[in-house]
């Protein structure tokens, strides 16, 4: 579908009859919801929404027109990323993303329990850097070095095992956008290959992984998208359909 950002005013898109996402193409909570979609090769359709100006219809499938919401049938939607997710992977369990161990499920939990105070270090130093703080950095290293030890404990290529699961799917939409905060001057949230070289292999490896491939963007674009909404006036629409893959952004066609 379209990658055009919907608004107030513009009507909803009649349904296909499959599943229906409604996210925000620069969102990390929509991508988790999309990673797990692509993971599990479900069928489904989604429409992406300005969240400044918003649609009215949205609300009806998200009550505080937040993203993501699932249109699950015609009309009717759940809405957060973890809420979806799960429903996701007990109503289509031929792709199981969760272990099946209850240990090993609530020690998933936890460590994306733990890494919250890295995101939202992330989010200050992205949009409100008056508000950084020593304290701030320190926190965003500190879930990055809880990262880098569980990858160790587990010895396995992904936090799932072998191949990536609901933990890892959580997790990467913001590894994918930490990486920009170096290319808007914010050195001292590098992920530094030398402190952090399992963390940095594992970086390597989910970009890779077909599910986030296809939909990932490279570190320069979410960048420039943070720079358009710190000055007020963000940039929904700036992709065109390749700027995709992690790699960097094509130059726009004169």
């Amino acid at each position: 579908m379209s990658e055009k950002h919907l608004q107030t005013g513009d009507e909803l898109p009649a349904f296909g009859g499959k599943l229906r996402l409604f996210a925000m193409r620069f969102c990390p909570y929509a991508e988790r919801s999309i990673l797990v979609l692509n993971a599990k090769k479900i069928p489904y359709d989604h429409v992406f929404i300005n969240l400044d100006q918003k649609p009215e219809w949205i609300f009806t499938f998200s009550p505080k027109g937040t993203v993501p919401a699932l249109e699950y049938e015609q009309g009717k939607g759940i809405f957060d990323s973890n809420i979806i997710n799960y429903y996701l992977d007990e109503k289509y369990p031929e792709v199981p993303l969760q272990p099946t161990d209850p240990l090993r499920k609530a020690q998933d939990k936890m460590l994306v329990e733990q890494l919250t105070g890295a995101q939202s270090a992330y989010y200050t130093a992205a949009f409100s850097s008056p508000s950084l703080t020593p304290s701030m950095v320190e926190t965003y290293h500190k879930g990055l070095e809880v990262l880098q030890k569980e990858l160790e404990v587990r010895k396995t290529k992904f936090l799932h095992g072998d191949e990536p699961g609901l933990v890892d799917y959580t997790i990467w939409p913001f590894l994918e956008r930490f990486q920009a905060l170096p290319l808007l001057g914010k050195q001292e949230f590098a992920i530094d290959k030398s402190k952090y070289d399992v963390l940095t292999k594992y970086i390597e490896e989910m970009k890779n992984v077909p599910a986030v491939k296809s939909y990932c963007l490279a570190p320069e674009t979410h960048a420039k998208y943070i720079e358009s909404r710190a000055k007020g006036n963000p940039d929904y629409n700036m992709l065109d359909t390749s700027a995709v893959c992690c790699m960097r952004p094509r130059k726009k066609k004169e």
